[in-house]
C-alpha cells in the first residue's frame, strides 16, 4: 500500500531533522560570532572594566548549574514522551487485531466497519500529531471510534474479558491523547526559564567587559563560554516540546516511525477484511 500525503510529510520531516540541527547550530554560531566581534571592539577601546575574579567564575558555575537543572527536567519529560508513540501504536494495533478476531468467537459477526473506524482513528491521530487537525477534532473522532468499538464489543456475546480488553485500549488512547496535549501546552517551570535566560544574558554581557590580557584570550573565552551556554539554552527550549512537528525550527522531536509502521499493518488488516467480505 502506498504512502499517504501525511505519511510522506512525516518521513520528509524525519529526514530534515539533521538539516534543522545544522541550521540551529549555524544560528548559534552566528550569534556567538557577533558577540566575539563586540568583544574585539570593547577590547580595542579598552572598555574592559570588570576584573576576572572568583565572583565572576562563581557566576559562571551558578549559571551552568541552573541550566543543568533545567536540562535534567526537560530530558526526563522527553524520555517519557519517547514512549508515547509506541504506546499509541500498540493500543491501535491491539484494537484492530482484537476486532479482527471477533468472528472466531461469533461466526456471524461482520467487523469491516469496526476495523475501518480503527484505521480512520489511527490516521486521525497521525494527522493530529503533525498538527494538521485540532485537539477538539481528534477527541470528536475518538468519541465516534469509541461508539463503534462498543458495537464491536457487543458482538462478542458476553465475553466480558475480551470486551473489557477493547474498552481498556480505548481508555489508553484517551489517556495518551490528553497526555500529549498536556505536554504541548505546558512549559517546564516558566520562572526557571526566566532565570536561565536572564543568567545567560547577564553572563554573556559581562564577558564582553571582562578584562583580558590579549585579544586572542578575549575571543577564546567569549566564544567557548557563550557558545556552550547559548547552545544549551537553545537545546533545552527545543526539548521542552517533543511533539512540535509543525514548528519549522524544531529539530529534537520524538520519532513517529513505530506509529507509522503500525498504521501500515492496520491498513493491511483492513485490506484483508475487505478482500474476505
Amino acid at each position: 500500500m502506498g504512502l499517504t500525503a501525511r505519511q510522506e510529510r512525516l518521513i520528509s520531516h524525519e529526514k530534515r531533522g539533521r538539516r534543522r540541527r545544522l541550521r540551529k547550530l549555524a544560528r548559534v554560531l552566528a550569534l556567538v560570532g557577533a558577540l566575539g566581534g563586540l568583544k574585539q571592539v570593547v577590547h580595542s577601546l579598552d572598555l574592559e572594566l570588570i576584573p576576572l575574579n572568583p565572583l565572576f567564575t562563581s557566576l559562571v558555575a551558578s549559571t551552568v548549574f541552573l541550566l543543568g537543572f533545567l536540562l535534567n527536567g526537560v530530558l526526563a519529560d522527553f524520555k517519557e514522551s519517547e514512549k508515547i508513540p509506541g504506546d499509541l501504536a500498540t493500543s491501535l494495533e491491539v484494537l484492530a487485531l482484537e476486532i479482527q478476531a471477533i468472528p472466531a468467537h461469533n461466526p456471524n459477526a461482520v467487523v469491516l466497519e469496526h476495523l475501518e473506524a480503527v484505521e480512520t482513528m489511527a490516521n486521525a491521530i497521525l494527522a493530529w500529531l503533525l498538527e494538521q487537525c485540532s485537539t477538539d477534532a481528534i477527541l470528536d473522532q475518538l468519541h465516534r471510534c469509541h461508539g463503534v468499538v462498543v458495537q464491536a464489543a457487543v458482538l462478542l456475546r458476553g465475553c466480558a474479558t475480551l470486551q473489557a480488553r477493547l474498552m481498556n485500549e480505548m481508555a489508553n488512547l484517551t489517556r495518551m491523547i490528553n497526555r500529549i496535549e498536556t505536554i504541548r501546552c505546558t512549559t517546564f517551570v516558566p520562572l526557571v526559564y526566566w532565570l536561565a535566560y536572564t543568567g545567560v544574558s547577564l553572563l554573556c554581557g559581562g564577558l564582553l567587559f571582562v578584562d583580558a590580557k590579549s585579544s586572542i584570550e578575549a575571543a577564546f573565552f567569549i566564544f567557548v563560554i557563550a557558545f556552550l551556554l547559548i547552545l544549551l539554552i537553545t537545546l533545552i527550549s527545543d526539548l521542552d516540546n517533543p511533539f512540535a512537528f509543525a514548528e519549522a525550527h524544531s529539530a529534537e522531536d520524538v520519532s513517529l516511525e513505530v506509529l507509522l509502521q503500525a498504521l501500515h499493518r492496520i491498513s493491511a488488516v483492513v485490506t484483508r477484511a475487505r478482500a474476505g467480505r
